[in-house]
């Protein structure tokens, strides 16, 4: 999968989670996603489910196999982060809004709630 992420990183830390957690979402890897998710995490996929628990990671992931993420930007602040994007596959592609609550302001701190906005996109 080619990934194109934003060139003005900055140096907050949690931008590098955010893009190894939204990567491992695109790539549909959700035994890596899981290790970035509290026991009692929240995934809210808005508009369809919400998936709780440690098994939420195995429910989030796009159904086709991607063949390019591009992230737009990564905004964080404290305990919030979010990121927006495009994710191509052979079928088409989605946009997508990922907002996350980390469970504290710590450097290592697992994500405990999640809303993904994803849409399908024309070409």
């Amino acid at each position: 999968m080619k990934t194109t992420l934003p060139t003005d990183c900055g140096n907050a830390p949690r931008i590098g989670v955010v893009t190894d957690v939204v990567t491992n979402w695109a790539k549909g890897d959700a035994e890596a996603l899981a290790e970035w998710l509290t026991d009692d995490a929240t995934w809210t996929l808005v508009g369809t489910t919400e998936h709780n628990g440690e098994d939420a990671a195995l429910h989030v992931c796009p159904s086709d196999a991607a063949t390019h993420l591009e992230v737009t930007s990564i905004i964080t602040h404290g305990r919030l982060a979010s990121c927006d994007g495009f994710l191509d596959t052979e079928k088409g592609r989605i946009g997508f809004s990922h907002a996350f609550r980390f469970a504290s302001t710590s450097k290592t701190a697992k994500i405990k709630d999640v809303r993904s906005y994803c849409i399908d996109v024309p070409r």
